[in-house]
């Protein structure tokens, strides 16, 4: 519990005292979506391994789709990646910490979840700001999982895929769920594919192309982690 706060802590005051550096640039303001990731993973004593490193794409304008186990799912990101991630996240933090703020700082947007207008309006802008050359981030899922179980991801979010004709680049988190509540080994365990280009998917609607990324990352969660091919950072 002390150290959840203390990660709490640290992260919100860096949130505060970084917002004055934010610009209308997203790619300027991703050196500070990275620096808080970074501080989120020291603060909270993590270690980070990857595999797949080498898959991160050098360009941009890239859908970045991943399984979602806890809140520390967005700071992991940041820190592994370090590129300008446009995330979704509800509304109501908006003005929680300024994290609303960052959101859309980034790249990113927020969400009525029960508003179906607003769902769309999500999933057009972020379309928009593919095609433009930034990149978008998603958890189809649509909430966490507690126990690291993989739910049925929603089709609607691949839209921007489709619509936008983008690479796709799968990630897969290991044990976030545990990491966070203090049990295990306070690893982060992540694995990245390869990126799927548009001309491998482009014959497949929006369920299909669901069900195709979600059985990459469920075959990884099958296979499990492998330690020996994975890098520390």
């Amino acid at each position: 519990m002390i150290r959840f706060i203390w990660t709490y802590f640290v992260t919100f005051f860096y949130l505060l005292t970084l917002k004055s550096k934010l610009t209308d640039d997203f790619f300027a303001n991703a050196t500070y979506g990275t620096r808080i990731g970074e501080k989120a993973v020291a603060a909270a004593g993590y270690r980070v391994k990857v595999i797949g490193l080498e898959n991160l794409p050098g360009e941009n304008g890239i859908l970045y789709v991943a399984n979602h186990q806890s809140f520390f799912d967005i700071f992991a990101s940041l820190f592994i990646i370090k590129r300008q991630l446009g995330f979704i996240a509800k509304k109501q933090l908006k003005n929680f910490f300024y994290v609303g703020h960052y959101v859309e700082k980034l790249g990113g947007v927020l969400i009525d979840r029960d508003d179906i207008r607003s769902q769309v309006e999500v999933l057009t802008l972020l379309t928009k700001n593919v095609k433009a050359g930034y990149n978008a981030f998603i958890f189809p899922e649509g909430t966490r999982s507690p126990d690291g179980t993989l739910s049925e991801f929603k089709g609607g979010s691949f839209k921007i895929a489709l619509k936008s004709k983008c690479k796709i680049v799968p990630i897969t988190f290991f044990n976030n769920y545990e990491v966070v509540k203090n049990r295990g080994d306070k690893v982060i365990k992540v694995k990245i594919d390869p990126a799927i280009s548009y001309p491998d998917y482009e014959k497949m609607n929006t369920a299909e192309l669901s069900q195709f990324i979600q059985g990459k990352i469920q075959r990884n969660l099958d296979h499990g982690f492998d330690e020996k091919v994975a890098k520390s950072i």
